[in-house]
């Protein structure tokens, strides 16, 4: 059996291999070690991650590996922190007791192959678009040996395609940090293709990096001001219930008559958005991450994995919320919506400020 990430094993125990003749079922006894990195947190990347151990566990793997708590990182993404990617990256990277790294994110996926070693396996989830993000060669070939993501080809596209269909608005609002990452978070270049497509407007508002709850306040008063009749909640520590206050920015829309769509998901649904992607069941997700885990830990190239994950997008409403909007929601909506909710229920996880 071919190890990819058999330095941990070869070195080691190349001497005793030769000089004591060590069976091939003790190395497979040995558990293989995995590491964790992001770049800072999200729920998306949490929920991600939790569903790909849960597949491991479904198909049987789950005894077979481990996630030492030292091997998880996550430097977080306020400027003093951002310093810190680099050298958290090559140091995860030089570890010879890890057997992969698993990558949380387009910010964490791009600085781990900045600082690639050529041997370490990298597998990545939660990545917003690999080919946009140049992070790949092109949907079919990551270019790197030792890297694969999972990709879904036009998915952003197709969910602003979805909430103007149901909506019909005529201004969209877009909150972001004006970086080439971030702006991928806020889905900025899927936004104006589809408004070019379609003949709406983008109302754009710039955050500061370093922002308050007041300034995403601010922020989403200057919109709803200039007239947006929809709005799109992005990967924004704005919208992270763990860290900001989001019932009053979904209570502030609502109360403005401006239905949104949550990139995030169901989280953001249940608590007060229109619609969103679903993201409750993360289990297809998850499988898809698995069965690359899988194949690598047995022996398989990470380049030469199929990155492409076909599964179509589902989506979640509130009817609650389109009740409080005064929004009727089409029969055709209802019937492909994947989770529909007649409340409004705020998450545990919830910060209050």
């Amino acid at each position: 059996m071919k190890f990819l990430c058999s330095d941990r094993i070869s070195r080691p125990l190349f001497g005793l291999l030769i000089g004591l003749s060590i069976s091939m079922p003790a190395i497979a006894a040995d558990k293989f070690r995995i590491g964790y990195f992001e770049a800072g947190y999200s729920s998306i990347y949490d929920n991600t991650w939790n569903a790909l151990k849960v597949a491991l566990a479904k198909a049987g793997w789950l005894d077979k590996v481990e996630f030492p708590a030292d091997a998880r990182v996550s430097p977080g993404r306020l400027p003093e922190q951002r310093k810190q990617w680099v050298p958290a990256a090559r140091q995860l990277m030089a570890r010879d007791d890890l057997d992969m790294v698993f990558s949380a994110g387009t910010d964490a996926t791009s600085v781990l192959l900045k600082v690639n070693n050529g041997k370490m396996p990298i597998i990545a989830g939660g990545v917003s678009d690999a080919v946009k993000s140049k992070l790949v060669t092109n949907q079919d070939d990551s270019g790197v040996e030792n890297f694969t993501v999972r990709i879904v080809p036009g998915r952003y596209q197709r969910m602003f395609r979805i909430f103007h269909d149901e909506v019909g608005f005529r201004k969209l609002g877009l909150l972001y940090v004006d970086t080439e990452n971030d702006r991928k978070y806020a889905n900025v270049t899927d936004a104006k293709l589809v408004a070019a497509e379609r003949g709406f407007e983008i109302v754009s508002y710039k955050i500061p990096a370093t922002r308050t709850p007041e300034q995403c306040m601010s922020a989403l008063e200057s919109l709803a001001a200039s007239g947006i009749d929809a709005f799109y909640i992005p990967s924004l520590t704005c919208f992270e219930w763990k860290k900001y206050d989001v019932k009053k920015h979904l209570d502030f829309l609502s109360g403005k008559g401006i239905p949104s769509f949550a990139r995030q998901g169901s989280e953001d649904v249940h608590a007060g958005a229109l619609m969103g992607f679903s993201t409750v069941d993360y289990s297809s997700r998850g499988r898809f991450l698995a069965n690359m885990v899988i194949k690598v830990l047995e022996g398989t190239s990470p380049r030469a994995l199929k990155m492409v994950d076909d599964a179509p997008p589902k989506i979640a409403l509130n009817l609650e919320v389109a009740k409080i909007l005064g929004f009727d929601l089409s029969f055709e909506i209802l019937g492909a919506s994947d989770e529909i909710y007649s409340d409004i229920v705020l998450p545990e996880a919830r910060k209050v400020r």
